[in-house]
């Protein structure tokens, strides 16, 4: 009797919290005016922001402020650590949410339920982001973000055509059209997700695209990485060192040459107003080990900016990012980039133009995703046994390189495989 009274008190002032709280009665704004002060961001004349208006939104609370002149974005966002680290003191009252309360079961144990929400409560983190569109956006998110996004069989489903899962930001899925923005730059240090995400894109686009996805694939760390791929027949090429590399991109260059020409003749401006339904990725794991070699770098950096019209695919990747391994010619023909953690402020500015990939924390899979504008993603992870009930069906007995060049392919294995350009007739639009 005893408890069921202090746990009807203690979830009446949970209640009252939160009727309170939802009413805008507890709020972050004080603590951030304050620590914009003790942080110096303070115009000469003495002014600091000024709050423009406060939203509560689902799993965030955005605050908007009018920066003093005389001071910048990139000056409070230098600044985003004693913001994060000030926010989450302990001293203010715990906040509590309508949905918090919705999650309570009434004719259970109150007082056992009560003790678990504070103790969350007590655990909670909350994480900042700061955005720039004329006012300083400070997004305060009650949550940390998931470390874990594990897709399934049926989960890939739903991608369609050309359509791949990048992440899950703290605002919701995001995804990348490879038809929209035909490249892409994926970079990070060892261990940190690079190769897995470039298995997720072989995979989804194999689910998606099973008849239509050409596949070229270097692999410079021996093939160890893309390995279980080289005998699906979407595969047309597969290379483990720099040699064949270099075999494989002077052979892809010659044909988007060729494909570029019929376009020209057929007067089309790229293969989709062609009709062509191929598509070519050109997958490069561990580019620093071409990096050296001008007539491959040349190569790669002609099919990041003439690819695209030709049905061709860029997907550059690299745990060495420099402005060697990452030329500037690449990086300006490609707006897509997915960088994971990297140790240096120096290697994130050449992958992002800016910092903070060396600010993430070390979480396999988080990244950030650059389209227009920054977002940290949780990637996608795809289990092996998945990988494998994708791959399975779609591998074939490849005939050996020597009967190859002796002009004894097998008919399974040329099946799908032509790089001829397949010109429909489709009025120009």
């Amino acid at each position: 009797m005893i408890f069921e009274i202090a746990s009807s008190v203690v979830m009446g002032g949970i209640l009252g919290t939160t009727f309170y709280y939802q009413k805008g009665g507890i709020n972050d704004h004080p603590k951030i005016e304050n620590i914009a002060k003790n942080c110096g961001l303070v115009s000469k004349d003495g002014k600091s922001i000024r709050i423009l208006r406060k939203s509560r939104k689902k799993g965030y609370t955005e605050y908007v402020y009018q920066i003093p002149q005389g001071l910048s974005f990139k000056e409070f966002q230098a600044k985003l650590d004693n913001f994060q680290d000030g926010l989450n003191s302990k001293k203010s009252l715990l906040d509590f949410s309508i949905s918090d309360v919705k999650e309570i079961n009434w004719k259970g144990d109150l007082l056992q339920q009560v003790k678990n929400l504070l103790e969350k409560k007590t655990k909670l983190r909350k994480t900042v982001e700061m955005e720039y569109d004329g006012a300083l956006k400070i997004l305060v998110y009650n949550e940390a973000l998931t470390t874990e996004f594990v897709l399934d069989e049926a989960a890939l489903k739903k991608y369609k055509g050309w359509e791949v899962p990048v992440g899950l930001s703290r605002k919701g899925e995001l995804k990348h059209n490879f038809e929209k923005r035909p490249h892409m730059i994926v970079a990070g240090a060892t261990g940190f997700g690079k190769s897995e995400f470039i298995k997720l894109l072989i995979t989804v686009l194999t689910s998606n695209q099973p008849e239509y996805a050409r596949f070229h694939l270097i692999d410079l760390k021996g093939g160890l990485e893309l390995g279980r791929y080289k005998n699906m027949k979407q595969v047309m090429e597969f290379g483990r060192n720099p040699k064949e590399a270099k075999e494989i991109l002077v052979k892809i260059q010659e044909d988007m040459n060729e494909k570029l020409d019929i376009l020209f003749e057929k007067g089309f401006k790229d293969v989709a107003e062609a009709g062509q339904k191929e598509r070519y990725f050109v997958f490069v794991d561990e580019a620093a080990d071409i990096a050296d070699d001008n007539s491959c770098m040349e190569i790669v950096t002609d099919i990041a900016r003439r690819g695209r019209a030709a049905g061709y695919r860029l997907i550059y990747a690299t745990q060495y990012p420099t402005n060697e391994t990452l030329p500037s010619q690449v990086r300006a023909n490609i707006g897509a980039r997915v960088c994971f953690r990297l140790e240096t402020n120096a290697q994130s500015r050449a992958v992002l133009d800016e910092g903070g990939a060396e600010e993430l924390p070390e979480i396999e899979g988080r990244a950030i995703f650059r389209r227009v504008k920054n977002h940290i993603v949780q990637t996608p992870y795809i289990e092996r046994k998945t990988i494998e009930k994708v791959v399975q069906p779609h591998i074939i007995i490849k005939p050996r390189k020597d009967d190859e060049e002796n002009g004894k392919k097998s008919e399974t294995a040329a099946k799908g495989r032509t790089n001829s350009l397949i010109v429909e007739e489709v009025g120009l639009s």
